[in-house]
C-alpha cells in the first residue's frame, strides 16, 4: 500500500488519508503509547523495527511517521502526569513534531508564557495532535533559557510549505512549517530544553509513574534513531530492488548471462547485504542498550552522559552505512536506474537528502561522545550551536524538526 501511494504522497507532502487510516488500524501510533492511557507500550526496539518495514516501503512516509510517533518518549519523560493524562483523555493518542531549534520566543507572563515564532521543518505534523516547539526565553536571573513549549493543534497553524515535489526525495516527510502567532501556554505545558548532550539533566517525570525505564532520562538516543529508521529502510528497500534487477536482467557484455550468475553483481549484492545488517542490528542494539543504561539509572546507579552519547554515535555509524550501501547499489546496477523515477534511484535520493543536516549526522556524534568520554568542552557547546542555527537561511536550515 505505501509503495503504491508513494508518488501521490509525495504530491501531497505526506502519506495519505487511506494510509493514516491503516496506521490507527494497525496501532502504530500506540507502540509508544503507556499502557495506563491504552496504549501497547512496547520497546524502543519494537517501534524501531516497525519504523524500519515502513520505510522500507516509502522512507518519506517512514520519516514522517517515525517522527510523529517517536516523540512520545520524551514526552512522557518530561511532561507532568496530569498533562500526560489530559492530551490522552481528549485525543486517545499522540502525535507531534518536535522543531527542537529554538525559532520562537516565549515571553513570561503570570501563569506560564506568550509564544509566538514560526518553526520550520516541523516533520510528522501533518497528522498530528500537538506540537512540542522549542524557544527562547528570559529567565528570572535574566539568562537566555530555551524551554519546550507543548502546543494543542488548535493554537498553532500548518503552513502550505511543503510537498509537491519541491525537493529531490522526502516529499512526503510532512515537514511543514509551524506558525504561533501570540498564544498563551500555561506552565505546566512547558519543560526546561535539558534533555539532550551538554544540558542533559536526567530528568525522569515519566519513570515516576509508568515504573517503565523507557521513559527515564536522556533522549538523544530517540532523536537518532527517528531520522536513523528512514535511512535504514531506504537502504534495506535499495537491497530489494538490487536483487530484483540482478535476478531479471542479463549483463550487455560477455558472458551475457542473468546479472547474480556473475562475480560482479554477487560481489555488489554481498558487500551491501552485509552493510545494511550491520546497520539494521546496530540500531536495534543501541535500542536495547539505551534500555539497559535506563534501567541503571532508576535502579539508582545513573550511567554518565558518555555513557548515554556513545548511543547516538553508534546510531549515526549505522547511517553513514546506509548511505554507503546504498551508494554501491546504484553505481553497480546499471545506468537505466539514471532514468527519473527510477524507483532504486528514489531511495538513492532518499539516502542522499539525509546527508544534508548540518547537526544531526556521524561527524557530529563522534564529537559528542568523544567530548563527553574525555570531559572535553566542546568549543560553544551543543546549546549554543543550536541557538546559532536559529537565526540560518530558512535554506540552510536541515531536514527533519531538529536543529
Amino acid at each position: 500500500m505505501l509503495r503504491e501511494s508513494r508518488h501521490e504522497a509525495s504530491d501531497l507532502g505526506t502519506y495519505t488519508p487511506a494510509v493514516h487510516e491503516a496506521f490507527i488500524e494497525a496501532d502504530f501510533y500506540r507502540i509508544l503509547q503507556p499502557r495506563k492511557y491504552l496504549g501497547l507500550e512496547l520497546s524502543l526496539e519494537t517501534w524501531a523495527k516497525v519504523m524500519v518495514e515502513v520505510c522500507r516501503a516509502d522512507p518519506g512516509a517512514g520519516w514522517c511517521l517515525a517522527l510523529g510517533t517517536g516523540h512520545m518518549v520524551p514526552f512522557i519523560a518530561h511532561f507532568s502526569e496530569s498533562v500526560v493524562a489530559e492530551v490522552f483523555e481528549q485525543h486517545g493518542r499522540f502525535i507531534a513534531p518536535h522543531s527542537a531549534a529554538p525559532r520562537g520566543k516565549a515571553v513570561a507572563v503570570p501563569g506560564g508564557y506568550r509564544v509566538s515564532g514560526t518553526w520550520a521543518y516541523s516533520s510528522g505534523v501533518p497528522y498530528s495532535t500537538h506540537a512540542m516547539l522549542t524557544a527562547m526565553t528570559t529567565g528570572p536571573d535574566g539568562e537566555l533559557a530555551r524551554i519546550v513549549v507543548l502546543l494543542p493543534r488548535a493554537d498553532f497553524r500548518i503552513l502550505d510549505d511543503w510537498g509537491g515535489g519541491q525537493l529531490m526525495a522526502l516529499n512526503a516527510s510532512g515537514s511543514n512549517s509551524v506558525l504561533v502567532e501570540d498564544v498563551f501556554v500555561p506552565q505546566e505545558r512547558t519543560s526546561p530544553f535539558t534533555w539532550l548532550h551538554d544540558s542533559y539533566d536526567g530528568g525522569d517525570l515519566g519513570w515516576q509513574w509508568t515504573k517503565n525505564p523507557m521513559y527515564f532520562g536522556y533522549n538523544g538516543i530517540n532523536y537518532a534513531l527517528t531520522l536513523a529508521c528512514s535511512q535504514i529502510g531506504a537502504a534495506k528497500g535499495c537491497l530489494d530492488l538490487f536483487e530484483q534487477i540482478i535476478r531479471t536482467k542479463k549483463r550487455i557484455h560477455p558472458p551475457q548471462v542473468l546479472r547474480y550468475l556473475h562475480p560482479d553483481s554477487q560481489r555488489a549484492w554481498g558487500q551491501a547485504a552485509a552493510m545494511v545488517d550491520a546497520a539494521e542490528n546496530i540500531v536495534y542494539a543501541a535500542a536495547r542498550k539505551s534500555l539497559e543504561l535506563n534501567e541503571r539509572a532508576a535502579a539508582g546507579d545513573p550511567p554518565s552522559l558518555a555513557d548515554y552519547e556513545r548511543l547516538p554515535n553508534m546510531v549515526w555509524t549505522a547511517v553513514r552505512l546506509s548511505y554507503e550501501a546504498g551508494e554501491l547499489m546504484f553505481r553497480s546496477v546499471g545506468s537505466s536506474v539514471a532514468r527519473v523515477g527510477d524507483p532504486l534511484q528514489e531511495l538513492f535520493l532518499a539516502l542522499q537528502m539525509q546527508r544534508t543536516q548540518a547537526t544531526d549526522n556521524a561527524d557530529n556524534a563522534t564529537l559528542a561522545a568523544a567530548h563527553a568520554h574525555f570531559g572535553v568542552e566542546a568549543a560553544g557547546g551543543f546549546s549554543e550551536m543550536i541557538t546559532t542555527r536559529t537565526n540560518a537561511e530558512p535554506g540552510a536550515v536541515d531536514m527533519g524538526g531538529k536543529a
